[in-house]
């Protein structure tokens, strides 16, 4: 009997720690859950949903600030063309056919005049039609190389006038179902310089559409011979081409020129608009 007490006493004192280790464990989780939880709460206070929107009605304001700029300069000419693009266009318009957006990139017209056609009116001496087509930004900074300063080690004076634009434009020479396309570059001079010369497939129209696809380089085609490794009076003869045949001449690549900065103002605050529309 006093074995048995014994054991019953051995096995409680064995039981009663374990008890105590239970009780003390159901007591610390609700403080480790508490922990636990206003940690979370902490963090995802953090987040807080007003800071998406004073990040969006931030970027909102800015960008309303710079439309607001740029429609207030516009408004000077009255949502017209500026007067010196105007007057120049009107000339051009005389020989050329201007149109903004091209038909075939994505479904049906772009709806944008970053690109922009000149069809020109009259055909060549030979009946081929002549185009012109030209991307906004297809800009670079338009510097000559000055030898001297090159040497001297100068560095261009703050105060001077802001570089000028260069644009890259296309020329497409059309007869019997085959094209040729010169890639040319008029500087902020007016000057013309014909960069290479491609022969391709395809009539005016559908070869202008895929200039300003962006697919004038194409695998499946010879490119044509690098045209600074041509003979010297063969690259003034294309030089000529261009200017007495399909009449490009300084008129025309001023109008470039001028109305690719145009278009690129016009393009800029319709961005603009529509990031605005979606980001605000």
């Amino acid at each position: 009997m006093m074995r048995s007490t014994l054991a019953v006493r051995r096995l409680a004192s064995a039981i009663a720690p374990k008890q105590s280790l239970l009780r003390a464990t159901s007591l610390a989780a609700p403080t480790a859950h508490h922990n636990a939880l206003t940690w979370i709460q902490t963090q995802t206070a953090t987040i807080n949903p007003r800071s998406f929107a004073t990040a969006a009605n931030n970027l909102g304001s800015i960008l309303q600030r710079e439309i607001n700029e740029e429609e207030e300069a516009a408004a000077e000419y009255g949502g017209k063309l500026p007067p010196d693009v105007a007057e120049l266009h009107s000339e051009i318009s005389a020989k050329w056919t201007v149109l903004e957006g091209i038909k075939g990139i994505g479904s049906g017209e772009t709806g944008s005049g970053a690109t922009v056609r000149l069809i020109r009116k009259a055909s060549a001496s030979n009946g081929a039609k002549i185009g012109v087509v030209f991307h906004c930004q297809d800009t670079e900074e338009d510097v000559p190389f000055d030898e001297n300063e090159f040497l001297s080690g100068q560095e261009q004076d703050e105060s001077e006038d802001e570089p000028t634009q260069a644009v890259r434009f296309g020329v497409t020479v059309s007869k019997g179902g085959k094209t040729v396309v010169l890639q040319c570059r008029c500087g902020g001079d007016g000057e013309i310089a014909v960069e290479s010369v491609t022969v391709r497939d395809g009539e005016s129209e559908s070869v202008l559409t895929a200039l300003a696809g962006g697919e004038n380089l194409n695998a499946a085609l010879y490119q044509g011979p690098e045209f600074s490794e041509l003979a010297e009076d063969l690259q003034e003869s294309f030089q000529e081409y261009i200017v007495k045949e399909c009449g490009i001449d300084e008129d025309v690549a001023a109008f470039i020129s001028m109305y690719a900065d145009y278009r690129e103002q016009v393009e800029y605050v319709t961005w603009m608009k529509t990031a605005i529309d979606i980001l605000d």
